[in-house]
């Protein structure tokens, strides 16, 4: 059995994911990579400082994270020691078992302690903790746990014996609760036509919207409540895997490599198996608003085909001014304005925030006004960005 130590070195640990002591790079204007959108500059990108998370202070940007680590341990390590585990199926059995509704936490914790016994049995990385730690069942603490895991299956699987067909195995397994588990928490899109994914409402303009966003971002505080989930957050959009990805897209629709990470964290929880669109599964068309997405797959069928299909079809490629209420304003289309109706500002952009407390649609037209929203805002995870210091704030 793997004690704490080891499960830290290999791989819960941020200091395998982000790399400290690379050096700090200045990166200039960022070029479409076809020919004739030669011309094309994005204002943020130009612009933008790119830095490793650490270079605010020697230890200021690690230790949050590395705490953020150790409350995913406490949480996720909790899987292997339910009470409700006596009995439970083996991990291949889950296929064959009729899921329950979406979002029920303590269902989901049973399901995803088979799979880490499955994943421990091959020899993969399982944080093992005391039988007196117990999970929450709360998508903000089920979702992390879910995609540090993933992680850590991922980081492990290299040094392990399992084969790539049982890693493949366990890593769907685990996206697919991740994917059931978000389907209770996100926020559909309030203003889409079903079928077509165009706006069905007159939207604002980005002028009318731009003084609005500028205050909120300036008075923009991140509740201490919070501090550790954003940091969270933060901290798998700075990971260099994850990095590497955003910034292929980026450089190929001319879009803020966070902008793309961003959406990421919000529709598909990080996870790489999933279409940045919607967050539904890659392994076939999108099938939540919009339906679909991408009209050719299967091949290709990776997730940065999907990204690039999501970007172009919002029609944010190519844009030339990334400012920072463009920025705001295109995170918020890109779920919907049909919260401004309801007199609040959408936790899509705010949530974890001063500028958010409650409401939520909690269903295609169906408002809540006192659902809260779990997951990070768009504009914080943007804020946190540029307090400290990976980017420098777009114009």
């Amino acid at each position: 059995m793997r004690v704490l130590k080891q499960v830290i070195r290999q791989g819960m640990a941020p200091a395998q994911h982000l790399n400290y002591d690379a050096p700090r790079r200045r990166v200039g204007v960022q070029r479409c990579a076809s020919l004739e959108n030669e011309g094309c500059r994005s204002r943020a990108l130009s612009n933008a400082t790119i830095r490793c998370g650490h270079q605010k202070t020697d230890q200021g940007d690690v230790m949050p994270i590395i705490q953020d680590r150790r409350r995913f341990i406490r949480t996720a390590g909790a899987v292997l020691s339910l009470p409700a585990l006596a009995g439970v199926p083996t991990a291949g059995a889950l296929a064959q078992a009729a899921p329950p509704a979406a979002g029920t936490g303590p269902s989901i914790w049973r399901e995803f302690a088979t799979i880490a016994i499955e994943a421990d049995r091959l020899g993969l990385s399982v944080p093992r903790m005391s039988a007196g730690v117990q999970g929450g069942t709360e998508f903000n603490e089920l979702m992390p746990a879910l995609v540090d895991f993933m992680d850590s299956v991922q980081d492990s699987a290299r040094q392990s014996s399992a084969s790539p067909a049982d890693v493949d195995r366990i890593l769907t397994e685990t996206s697919d609760l991740l994917r059931r588990l978000r389907q209770g928490e996100r926020s559909p899109a309030s203003d889409r036509d079903p079928n077509t994914g165009a706006g069905t409402a007159a939207r604002p303009t980005v002028a009318s919207t731009q003084a609005e966003y500028l205050e909120l971002f300036r008075t923009c505080v991140i509740r201490d409540e919070h501090r550790a989930e954003v940091n969270w957050y933060v901290g798998k959009l700075l990971e260099p895997e994850n990095r590497s990805q955003y910034a292929e897209v980026a450089d190929r629709a001319c879009v803020p490599w966070y902008f793309v990470g961003v959406i990421h964290g919000l529709e598909g929880s990080f996870d790489f198996r999933s279409h940045l669109h919607n967050g539904d599964s890659l392994r076939a068309k999108t099938v939540q608003v919009p339906r679909g997405r991408p009209p050719v797959w299967n091949p290709p069928s990776d997730w940065i085909s999907s990204a690039l299909d999501a970007v172009k079809f919002e029609g944010y490629a190519d844009k030339p001014d990334w400012s920072l209420a463009d920025t705001l304003y295109r995170w918020e289309g890109y779920n919907g304005f049909g919260t401004r109706a309801k007199g609040i500002h959408t936790p899509y952009l705010w949530s974890y925030s001063n500028q958010y407390s409650r409401g939520k649609f909690v269903a295609d037209g169906v408002w809540d006004a006192s659902a809260v929203s779990k997951q990070c805002g768009a504009a914080v995870m943007l804020k946190e960005l540029v307090e400290r210091g990976v980017v420098l704030m777009p114009a």
